[in-house]
């Protein structure tokens, strides 16, 4: 069956993989180690629920051939980069000594022009030609382990194949050595791996499982998905939502919707900071209407009438910074004062609010409950999918 990363990286590509079913002793001491080296608090049974949780996200991707399998992002690295980073981690924590391994570096007699030629311009799209890969899938640039011109692009961020494109050689020689130093480590790993028990195979597939499980659990819904996007599957689940639904949570949450809707406000503006200052002082000690009345200061929420007394206002109030500022503000405490926007400076006080409730038919209300409901409904599918795959392979957490 063909697999379904088009440009292999090496003798690792990630997809081809099965996920694991079980977590060996040698497995779980190492990656606890590693945990604990890293300040993490977790318990060696609570890790090794995690560690198989990530396998069965491994398995969700594959099953639905989803494209973070390869990537995160369009402009990140690949999987398969992020997790040989991952995997030397793991083997130097594990082999100390692999940090000191005299590596023999592979040296590229390239130049800017030649780089820039072979791959000519910067695509607009970011996105390359299965003919492009497939060209320079044919550039050699280590024999041994094998490393193409395609292996190398597939495997950077947007801004590093910016910088091929762009004729940078030192990005391309640092990838090179980065490709041959994890491939040398990883050989002279194999013997001592194999003594406690521990195969790249596995170790590969367990840092693949750290590393998806972000994207993985944001995109089947159980946590959020970076600047509050979702994936296809949680739309779908929430296009399942009914509208009893959202009257019945509503109708069970309808304190979570009231709103403070009015306040009676008073706001007073000066030009030097020190006036604003002394009126604080004075109001702090006395009231805000009886230091209106003596000092000869009108409320700026009253308009045109220039009355010395509260206003009730809402948010909508035309004189909009102040009213933000009012109901920001303590109530029943007037404020410091504070700069405003054209330069003078403001003091308000407030008091007595109202409140009232967001209606079942608003924007609010529907925004609010379908994300609950989503995320509810998301968390029950999960909690199933992983449960049914915990019994397809005899797991007993």
């Amino acid at each position: 069956m063909r697999c379904i990363i088009l440009f292999l990286v090496g003798f690792f590509s990630l997809p081809c993989f099965a996920a694991l079913s079980h977590i060996s002793k040698s497995e779980l001491e190492l990656m606890y180690s590693l945990y604990q080296a890293q300040d993490r608090d977790i318990s060696k049974k609570e890790l090794k629920s995690r560690l198989l949780e990530n396998q069965f996200l491994i398995s969700q991707a594959q099953t639905r051939s989803l494209p973070l399998l390869n990537r995160h992002s369009n402009v990140g690295f690949s999987n398969e980069f992020h997790v040989r980073r991952y995997l030397l981690a793991m083997l130097k924590h594990k082999l100390p000594t692999l940090g000191k391994l005299p590596i023999k570096n592979v040296t590229l007699e390239w130049n800017s022009k030649k780089l820039s030629s072979m791959l000519g311009p910067y695509p607009d799209s970011g996105k390359y030609s299965d003919e492009q890969m497939q060209r320079w899938s044919q550039v050699e640039l280590v024999k041994s382990p094998k490393l193409t011109l395609s292996d190398v692009i597939n495997d950077q961020s947007m801004q590093g194949r910016f910088a091929l494109h762009n004729g940078d050689t030192k990005q391309l020689q640092l990838a090179i050595d980065e490709f041959v130093r994890f491939h040398a480590i990883t050989q002279h790993a194999n013997k001592a791996l194999s003594k406690s028990k521990l195969s790249l195979k596995r170790l590969k597939l367990l840092a693949l499982g750290e590393l998806l499980r972000p994207p993985m659990q944001a995109y089947l819904g159980i946590k959020d998905e970076l600047h509050g996007e979702r994936s296809d599957y949680v739309e779908a689940i929430k296009d399942t939502l009914s509208s009893k639904e959202i009257t019945q949570f509503y109708s069970m949450n309808k304190k979570d919707f009231k709103y403070l809707d009015s306040l009676l406000a008073a706001a007073l503006t000066f030009t030097e900071q020190q006036q604003a200052q002394d009126i604080f002082a004075k109001a702090k000690q006395t009231s805000i209407t009886s230091t209106m009345e003596k000092s000869g200061l009108y409320n700026q929420f009253s308009g045109p009438n220039k009355v010395q007394k509260m206003v009730r206002i809402t948010r909508q109030h035309r004189q909009n910074w102040l009213a933000q500022f009012a109901f920001s503000n303590q109530i029943g405490h007037i404020s410091r004062p504070i700069r405003m926007p054209n330069g003078q400076w403001a003091l308000v006080y407030t008091e007595m609010p109202t409140f009232k409730f967001h209606p079942l038919n608003s924007e609010t209300v529907r925004y609010r409950a379908s994300l609950s409901l989503t995320r509810k409904k998301a968390t029950s599918a999960y909690e199933r999918l992983f449960a049914d795959w915990q019994k397809t392979h005899g797991i007993n957490l």
